[in-house]
């Protein structure tokens, strides 16, 4: 996102602001940084973008936390070591935000599919086993079928929650690309962004389908 907005300073100013000037606007508030970006982005033909943001009712509050734990709750562990007051726990909190509105759209043949395989597991299994677990958002397990939710739940989430962050990634990454050929095209000596992000340059399956991804 800051080098979306240094490259547009570049194409529209002729310079970069100053290190001062993008700490003082932004810091690292994410919520700030996206809105420059979607501001730069309005300036663009926009016949010429193609990735839009996933989930609009959900973007926003996911931003809201990766700007916190940016900035205060990435320390939460060492807070709760510590013995200082404690910042939100970012696991259940993302759960709160992220996670459920997510299992709350997840299709519904998928729900029937979890119900079918958590029965025969509970089946199973459910007088052979004593569980004293929790979720991600601290709400006791205590059955094996709560368990077996539990961990189709977490699955899910995870996979599309990374997924939420590629795809906004992705968004940002657009922007930049087409800046960075701006910047190219008024002859200023800048890196071809495209190329070095250009694993995110994909379609949603496959996205959803890598288990990490790196620019190196």
């Amino acid at each position: 996102m800051k080098l979306t907005i240094l490259l547009d300073s570049l194409v529209e100013d002729g310079k970069f602001p100053s290190d001062q000037q993008l700490r003082s606007a932004y810091g690292h508030d994410l919520s700030k940084l996206l809105d420059a970006v979607q501001a730069i982005r309005a300036k663009l033909d926009q016949s010429e973008l193609h990735w839009q943001l996933p989930h609009p009712d959900i973007i926003g509050d996911a931003v809201v936390f990766l700007a916190e734990f940016a900035k205060t709750t990435r320390y939460y562990n060492l807070d709760v070591l510590s013995g200082r007051a404690p910042s939100l726990d970012p696991v259940a909190r993302w759960f709160q935000v992220v996670g459920q509105p997510l299992l709350d759209k997840r299709p519904a043949w998928q729900t029937l599919r979890v119900a079918a395989k958590v029965s025969v597991v509970a089946e199973l299994l459910d007088d052979k086993m004593l569980i004293r677990s929790m979720t991600e958002d601290g709400t006791p397990v205590s059955s094996v079928e709560e368990a077996a939710i539990a961990e189709h739940n977490s699955e899910y989430v995870a996979k599309e929650g990374t997924f939420l962050c590629t795809a906004l990634a992705r968004y940002v990454i657009e922007v930049l690309r087409h800046r960075g050929l701006a910047a190219r095209g008024a002859g200023h000596v800048v890196p071809a962004f495209g190329d070095f992000f250009a694993l995110f340059n994909n379609d949603d399956a496959l996205l959803k389908n890598r288990r990490s991804f790196s620019i190196h």
